[in-house]
């Protein structure tokens, strides 16, 4: 299986000759947050990390680690548990170091504030996990910012580890100032995960935009003759580029561009599982059934659109997108 390529676009290229760079006309908070993705420094430990990772883990652990059994990415959702329990104790706490907790309140907020840090050191671990797998399957310079983002919530971790440790050795003060810093940095490191979601398109659905931009009716996108059994054909609705794909029970049409990074389904392979005609996408492994576009396999979270299909008397092969209760 082959990997996606290292095209991604680098920040701040030059527009023109003499002209003013990219970099220089972006928010500046933009610009500090594509940083990491301009530093190859990072890729040789992007590297080892992600052959770890695709050593230890089995392919069902991956399945549900992206989150394909749920139909969303999971990593967000455990995130958001680590991180509200995180903030909940650290807003308990600058309470307290502010002197605005009542003494009759004080062991209350510190009994909820500890218990608050171990809940999200709790769900920490799955949220690692979930987020190594999902970053192991990004663009190169992708990896990288993922990279400083983990490394923001690692700091925050440790400095949570040591907050509890000190509040059960009975040091509240230290504990209390420990978790402050720990959601300080925590937020960072959030910030650049969002960044790394909305900025940069990771975990996103790559293909919401077919439905509008597929034109409505029927359509030619190929010939029946020109088609293989069982051999992706690339073809367009429009300027949707799709797969055709020729099968045993008739035609199938998805669209071309995968879900997860936009890979091209038309150079994919063929495959059956659990007796169904499955396609799977050349980049990262996501494997779609073609009969609906539901996804088998991962990192894939979002279903394939499909098409509904028709032959010609002339021999064409046409589709249209469905109306989108059927989809």
């Amino acid at each position: 299986m082959t990997s996606t390529p290292s095209t991604f676009p680098p920040p701040g290229p030059e527009i023109g000759a003499g002209g003013p760079s990219v970099l220089a006309r972006r928010p500046v908070l933009q610009a500090l947050m594509d940083l990491p993705m301009s530093v190859p420094a990072l890729d040789p430990a992007a590297d080892a990390i992600t052959k770890v990772v695709k050593a230890v883990e089995p392919r069902w652990l991956a399945d549900v680690l992206h989150g394909t059994w749920l139909g969303h990415p999971l990593h967000p959702v455990l995130a958001e548990i680590t991180l509200g329990t995180w903030v909940g104790a650290g807003v308990l706490d600058a309470l307290a170091l502010a002197g605005l907790v009542p003494d009759e309140l004080e062991d209350g907020v510190e009994a909820a504030a500890a218990t608050l840090v171990g809940t999200g050191l709790t769900t920490a671990l799955p949220t690692i996990a979930a987020g190594w797998t999902d970053w192991s399957d990004l663009r190169t310079e992708q990896k990288r910012l993922g990279l400083v983002h983990s490394a923001g919530n690692y700091a925050a971790t440790a400095l949570l580890v040591a907050s509890l440790a000190s509040r059960l050795r009975g040091r509240r003060r230290r504990g209390r100032v420990l978790s402050v810093a720990a959601v300080a940095v925590s937020s960072l490191g959030a910030a650049l995960g969002g960044h790394l979601s909305y900025r940069w398109a990771a975990g996103m659905n790559h293909t919401e935009d077919v439905s509008s931009r597929v034109p409505e009716g029927w359509h030619r996108v190929a010939a029946w003759d020109d088609l293989a059994l069982g051999r992706p054909t690339a073809g367009r609705l429009g300027e949707v580029p799709v797969v055709v794909l020729r099968t045993e029970d008739g035609v199938a049409v998805l669209a071309s561009a995968c879900s997860h990074l936009s890979g091209p389904l038309s150079d994919g392979d063929v495959v059956v599982e659990d007796g169904q005609t499955c396609l799977v996408c050349p980049w990262h492994g996501s494997t779609f059934r073609v009969a609906d576009g539901a996804v088998v396999h991962g990192p894939a979270t979002s279903p394939q659109p499909t098409f509904a299909v028709r032959v010609s008397a002339d021999g064409d092969v046409l589709a249209k997108l469905e109306p989108l209760p059927q989809r």
